[in-house]
């Protein structure tokens, strides 16, 4: 079984800059040999400089720009570079190896997930999936959550409640996603997705796709579990890089598989 990495990056200042290259830089220890696509959405060049020369890494520069988190799929899905894909933003940083091997047979896994707000983007929710084939399903999934008959939005507690899918970061398998775009239609929406509150609309859509395609994630809806309550709080929402840098100074080690540090590009 094959998989590699796809990161999505944004750079927009020196800071930025410093997240992509900490990130292939993890993969790079943990997976020495493991393919590495980079994703770039619409960065300012005079700020993306690679602090080394990166071995087996392929840099694609869309030419949509500000679709953000559709991106990998998209290009995942149009260039096929491996079997199954680990797709991460350039902000998520891996501290454990995991044997993504042993998930042959899986065919979606976010690796994060969270419960709903049941009020927030429903406008532009019902707009955006207007765009996608079964629209009348999404549009009825939606109006329940806002009419507050799913409390929580929990698919633990039943095949017709949901998770969203946080950053839309998944490990998924590449017959999955041509299963799901030719479903769906889901790369459609590169017409409709604008802006950061459109691209948290994507994190509900694509929760709501892969919830009911995979029955598995009834009884684990991701990897790592709630964002919110991810490490009981150490790396909470909020967490910085420059909180990130002090840590690794100070302790030498992080404990957590994965870190999230969040800027609000």
């Amino acid at each position: 079984m094959t998989f590699g990495f796809i990161v999505l990056r944004h750079v927009n200042s020196e800071l930025t800059n410093h997240y992509w290259n900490e990130c292939v830089q993890c993969i790079r220890r943990l997976y020495p040999l493991k393919k590495i696509v980079v994703i770039d959405d619409n960065s300012k060049k005079e700020f993306v400089k690679a602090y080394y020369e990166y071995q087996n890494i392929e840099y694609i520069q869309s030419e949509f720009p500000q679709r953000g988190e559709l991106l990998p799929y998209y290009y995942f899905h149009k260039h096929r570079f491996f079997e199954n894909a680990i797709i991460l933003h350039d902000s998520v940083f891996i501290h454990k190896r995991i044997n993504f091997d042993l998930f042959k047979g899986v065919p979606v896994l976010p690796l994060w997930h969270f419960r709903n707000s049941r009020d927030e983007n429903y406008d532009r929710l019902i707009q955006i999936s207007k765009y996608l084939n079964y629209s009348n399903k999404f549009q009825e999934e939606f109006k329940n959550v806002k009419e507050n008959k799913y409390l929580n939005m929990s698919i633990i507690d039943g095949m017709n409640k949901w998770n969203g899918c946080f950053g839309v970061q998944t490990y998924i398998n590449y017959g999955f996603l041509d299963y799901i775009q030719k479903k769906y239609n889901i790369f459609n929406m590169l017409k409709v997705v604008r802006c950061r509150k459109d691209r948290c609309c994507l994190e509900r859509i694509l929760g709501l796709i892969i919830s009911m395609e995979n029955s598995r994630l009834k009884n684990m809806p991701s990897l790592f579990g709630d964002i919110i309550k991810y490490t009981n709080g150490e790396y909470r929402w909020g967490y910085t890089f420059h909180n990130y840098k002090k840590k690794l100074e100070n302790e030498r080690k992080i404990m957590v598989p994965y870190v999230k540090v969040w800027s609000g590009r």
